[in-house]
């Protein structure tokens, strides 16, 4: 009898936090079954452009309040 030689644990950690990583950040453009229904590609296409559109996002963020905080008037307590 030959055992079954199935995926390993690390690969079923790295699957469950893809599917985790795209439903989450997707913000319900996917369930769990299409998730982890989809072909490897597709699914790492789809981690990928979740990825580059928070990173965006997220630098996008950062830029304004930088602006924000260097066109700020300042103000200094008034002399007696």
């Amino acid at each position: 009898m030959c055992p079954f030689f199935g995926l390993g644990p690390d690969y079923k950690l790295g699957l469950h936090e893809e599917i985790f990583s795209l439903c989450y950040y997707g913000k319900g453009g996917f369930s769990w079954e299409e998730v982890y229904n989809l072909p490897i590609y597709l699914r790492r296409f789809y981690i990928q452009q979740v990825s580059k559109a928070i990173e965006a996002k997220n630098k996008a963020e950062q830029e304004a309040s930088t602006k924000q905080s260097t066109s700020a008037p300042k103000f200094s307590r008034p002399s007696k």
